[in-house]
């Protein structure tokens, strides 16, 4: 973990996994547990700047669904200003750990090109990739229960979002607590040695 003045790279943790898989809370156990400064840069937040009619009318711009006969999401695509918005979101990441601080990003990395670029764009700052996962039966039960979720996004989500590689640490929220997967994502970044997963990922997906 950095404490850096102004002029050190800070360290950036991304928290991999589909929507109601519990990110969010993981980011805040991280940001009340972390020895310092530590920005939340995740997802959420850079959807939260979108003009309103980007977030109703337009919504289709950011992401496209394709929803089955019950009503439920089977399908998510991207469309232009997602794609722009993603991109711009990962290059705000990397100029804040530049500047000296740590963010933790919650993402939802339903593309590989999304994956190549934030490993890239993050290349040379000190990365620690983790899977935040929970069997499919428990995350959709989370998102019936959640009145802010469309039903079917999460398992929309779930066979593309794990699927470019191994991660530095993995997490299961339905048998810990957002507090307990903080300890053990701390844990690893706390650990002796340079994570490799993003080093990995930049090889793998580049190739």
């Amino acid at each position: 973990m950095s404490q850096h003045s102004s002029g050190g790279v800070g360290t950036v943790v991304v928290l991999n996994g589909p929507s109601s898989s519990g990110k969010s809370s993981l980011a805040r156990a991280l940001q009340d547990r972390w020895p310092g400064l530590l920005l939340d840069g995740g997802l959420d937040r850079h959807l939260g700047m979108l003009p309103r009619a980007y977030l109703g009318p337009s919504w289709s711009h950011v992401y496209r669904y394709a929803y089955g006969p019950d009503g439920t999401i089977r399908a998510i695509s991207v469309g232009p200003a997602g794609e722009r918005l993603h991109r711009g979101m990962h290059r705000a990441v990397a100029a804040l750990a530049g500047s000296g601080c740590d963010v933790v990003v919650d993402h939802v990395l339903l593309e590989r090109r999304w994956a190549l670029d934030l490993v890239q764009v993050l290349e040379g700052v000190p990365t620690v990739l983790v899977g935040v996962r929970l069997p499919a039966e428990v995350l959709a039960r989370r998102e019936r229960e959640r009145a802010d979720r469309t039903l079917g996004q999460a398992l929309a989500q779930l066979p593309a979002v794990h699927s470019h590689g191994g991660y530095d640490v993995q997490v299961d929220t339905s048998v810990l607590t957002p507090d307990e997967a903080a300890e053990v994502v701390l844990g690893r970044v706390a650990a002796d040695g340079v994570p490799t997963a993003a080093a990995r990922w930049r090889h793998d997906l580049g190739s």
